[in-house]
C-alpha cells in the first residue's frame, strides 16, 4: 500500500517535470489570421543566415492557404517552441498573395509565379515581433483594410 503511494506521487513529479519543460501553448504556434475579403495562400521561408533579400517567390518552398475569415497554425520546428526557433533563425519572412491567382500558376515555372502573382504584403519578423504581437500575424496589417 505504502509502495502504490510512494509509485503515485513519483508518477506526477514526474509529469510535472515533462509538463514544466514544454513551450507554453502562445509560443508553440504563430497563427496568421486571415482579415481580409479574400482568400490568401502564404508562404513562410525561415532564414539561418539574415540574407532575404527580396520580396521574390521561393520555388523550393510551397504555399499554404488561408480562407478569408480563417486562420493557420504555423508550428515550430520541434518541441522547444519558436522562441528556441529564433535563437536560430533570426527572422522569417511571409509573403501573402491571392490564392486565386496563385492557384492559377501554382504549376508553372518559378519566373512566371514571379511575374503574374504579386505578393499582396511581405512581412519580416523577429522574436520581439512576435512576442509583442502575442505570436499573431494579421493580414492585412491594421490600417490597410
Amino acid at each position: 500500500m505504502k509502495l502504490m503511494k510512494i509509485a503515485k506521487i513519483l508518477g506526477l513529479c514526474l509529469l510535472s517535470c515533462i509538463f514544466s519543460a514544454c513551450p507554453e501553448q502562445s509560443e508553440k504556434y504563430i497563427t496568421l489570421v486571415n482579415k481580409s475579403e479574400r482568400d490568401i495562400v502564404y508562404q513562410e521561408y525561415r532564414d539561418r543566415n539574415l540574407t532575404i533579400a527580396d520580396t521574390l517567390f521561393l520555388c523550393s518552398v510551397g504555399a499554404v492557404g488561408v480562407f478569408k475569415g480563417s486562420s493557420s497554425l504555423i508550428e515550430s520546428v520541434d518541441d522547444t517552441g519558436w522562441k528556441a526557433d529564433f535563437n536560430v533563425v533570426p527572422c522569417m519572412q511571409f509573403l501573402i498573395m491571392d490564392r486565386e491567382i496563385y492557384r492559377k500558376y501554382m504549376f508553372e515555372p518559378c519566373d512566371t509565379i514571379r511575374k503574374y502573382v504579386p505578393i499582396l504584403h511581405r512581412y519580416l519578423v523577429s522574436l520581439e515581433d512576435m512576442e509583442q504581437a502575442n505570436w499573431t500575424v494579421v493580414y492585412p496589417p491594421e490600417g490597410e483594410n
